[in-house]
Protein backbone atom coordinates (compact mmCIF):
# COMPACT_ATOMS: atom_id res chain seq x y z
CA UNK A 1 0.00 0.00 0.00
CA UNK A 2 1.49 3.30 -0.89
CA UNK A 3 1.27 6.67 0.96
CA UNK A 4 3.09 8.40 -1.18
CA UNK A 5 0.72 12.00 -1.82
CA UNK A 6 1.68 12.04 -5.34
CA UNK A 7 0.67 8.71 -5.92
CA UNK A 8 -2.91 8.58 -4.21
CA UNK A 9 -5.08 10.64 -6.23
CA UNK A 10 -8.49 9.17 -4.44
CA UNK A 11 -9.32 7.77 -1.40
CA UNK A 12 -12.10 5.45 -0.25
CA UNK A 13 -14.91 6.95 1.68
CA UNK A 14 -18.23 5.99 3.56
CA UNK A 15 -21.69 7.57 4.37
CA UNK A 16 -24.10 6.06 6.45
CA UNK A 17 -27.26 6.04 5.13
CA UNK A 18 -30.28 7.01 7.07
CA UNK A 19 -33.30 4.32 6.91
CA UNK A 20 -35.68 5.82 4.28
CA UNK A 21 -36.42 4.96 0.76
CA UNK A 22 -34.91 7.81 -0.51
CA UNK A 23 -31.64 10.50 0.44
CA UNK A 24 -29.45 12.78 -0.60
CA UNK A 25 -26.06 11.79 0.57
CA UNK A 26 -23.24 14.41 -0.05
CA UNK A 27 -19.72 12.95 -1.89
CA UNK A 28 -16.59 14.95 -3.74
CA UNK A 29 -17.97 15.54 -6.96
CA UNK A 30 -16.77 12.54 -9.27
CA UNK A 31 -17.05 9.94 -6.53
CA UNK A 32 -17.80 6.65 -7.73
CA UNK A 33 -20.27 4.75 -5.64
CA UNK A 34 -19.06 1.46 -5.75
CA UNK A 35 -20.87 -0.88 -3.01
CA UNK A 36 -24.01 -0.94 -0.57
CA UNK A 37 -24.08 -3.32 2.48
CA UNK A 38 -24.32 -3.11 6.30
CA UNK A 39 -21.71 -2.55 8.75
CA UNK A 40 -22.75 -2.70 12.51
CA UNK A 41 -26.78 -2.70 11.82
CA UNK A 42 -26.29 0.15 9.44
CA UNK A 43 -26.48 0.65 6.16
CA UNK A 44 -23.45 1.99 4.31
CA UNK A 45 -22.58 3.43 1.16
CA UNK A 46 -18.60 2.93 -0.09
CA UNK A 47 -17.15 5.60 -2.96
CA UNK A 48 -13.66 5.80 -4.37
CA UNK A 49 -13.35 9.88 -4.39
CA UNK A 50 -10.86 12.86 -5.01
CA UNK A 51 -11.58 14.12 -1.07
CA UNK A 52 -9.92 17.75 -2.34
CA UNK A 53 -13.35 17.76 -4.60
CA UNK A 54 -16.13 20.47 -4.08
CA UNK A 55 -19.19 18.28 -2.35
CA UNK A 56 -22.39 17.45 -5.04
CA UNK A 57 -25.62 15.42 -4.17
CA UNK A 58 -26.04 12.11 -4.84
CA UNK A 59 -29.27 10.42 -4.45
CA UNK A 60 -29.80 7.02 -3.13
CA UNK A 61 -32.68 4.44 -2.96
CA UNK A 62 -33.14 1.88 -0.16
CA UNK A 63 -35.82 -0.68 -1.03
CA UNK A 64 -36.88 -3.89 1.19
CA UNK A 65 -37.23 -6.77 -0.51
CA UNK A 66 -40.66 -7.48 -1.80
CA UNK A 67 -40.96 -3.75 -2.54
CA UNK A 68 -40.85 -1.72 -5.99
CA UNK A 69 -37.05 -1.05 -7.16
CA UNK A 70 -36.48 2.05 -9.07
CA UNK A 71 -37.06 1.82 -12.44
CA UNK A 72 -34.02 1.78 -15.43
CA UNK A 73 -32.59 5.00 -13.77
CA UNK A 74 -31.45 3.15 -10.80
CA UNK A 75 -28.03 1.43 -10.52
CA UNK A 76 -27.55 -1.38 -8.21
CA UNK A 77 -25.20 -0.65 -5.36
CA UNK A 78 -26.13 -3.59 -2.98
CA UNK A 79 -27.43 -5.60 -0.25
CA UNK A 80 -28.15 -5.23 3.57
CA UNK A 81 -28.65 -7.82 5.78
CA UNK A 82 -30.16 -6.56 9.12
CA UNK A 83 -31.34 -8.00 12.35
CA UNK A 84 -29.73 -11.14 11.43
CA UNK A 85 -30.63 -11.80 8.54
CA UNK A 86 -34.38 -11.09 8.97
CA UNK A 87 -34.09 -7.54 7.44
CA UNK A 88 -33.00 -7.44 3.59
CA UNK A 89 -32.49 -3.94 1.78
CA UNK A 90 -31.28 -3.13 -1.45
CA UNK A 91 -29.55 0.26 -2.00
CA UNK A 92 -29.55 1.57 -5.58
CA UNK A 93 -28.26 5.03 -6.86
CA UNK A 94 -30.70 7.21 -8.95
CA UNK A 95 -28.58 8.66 -11.80
CA UNK A 96 -31.10 10.49 -13.85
Amino acid sequence: MTTNKEEMMTIVWKAVLQPVDVQQISVPQGAELLCAREQHERICVWFRCDPSAPQSSRTVAIVGTGNGAPAADGRYLGTASLSGGALMFHVFERVS
